[in-house]
């Protein structure tokens, strides 16, 4: 089957301008919908109208962490790595982490692996619990993330 190469308009779901292909393509999976901008911005707005509160917890705090890691990458490049900064990166999302309910790969041993880290104060070490809750996170909305292609493929639901 050969996909449109028409754009999609407005179906409720901030698909607009995307064509069918590239619909196709940033909603194939979990990974490919977190990273793309537009991918996460519908994955938001299906979890937001599905009303699942932890998903969309665990959507913000992936892309906090994503953030973290990618301005980290950024000053590494540039070589103004501050560990300070970092430490301080880590904390906010262990905060954070600790306040999601409902999600079992936040766990205990997950904590105590901020707290090691925290503990260490190296930069790889701090970086990776950083990448690990991303990944974390990551492998939990995994789960509703078939719904939601099913959903970012089916008609607006605004239309009659």
């Amino acid at each position: 089957m050969q996909a449109s190469n028409r754009a999609i308009g407005c179906i409720g779901k901030c698909t607009i301008g995307l064509r069918a292909e590239e619909l196709d393509q940033i909603t194939d999976n979990i990974s490919t919908t977190l990273s793309h901008p537009k991918g996460r911005k519908i994955f938001q707005r299906y979890l937001e109208r599905q009303n699942l509160q932890s998903c969309l917890e665990c959507l913000e705090l992936y892309t906090i962490c994503s953030q973290f890691l990618a301005e980290e990458r950024h000053q590494s490049r540039s070589g103004k790595s501050d560990i300070v900064s970092l430490t301080n990166n880590v904390i906010i999302v262990q905060e954070l982490a600790e306040d999601i309910s409902g999600v079992p790969q936040i766990d205990k041993a997950l904590m105590e692996r901020f707290n090691k880290a925290l503990e260490e104060g190296t930069r790889q070490a701090l970086l990776a619990v950083l990448e690990d809750t991303r990944d974390q996170l990551q492998n939990f909305l995994r789960r509703v993330h078939e719904a939601f292609k099913n959903y970012a493929s089916q008609p607006c639901p605004l239309t009659k």
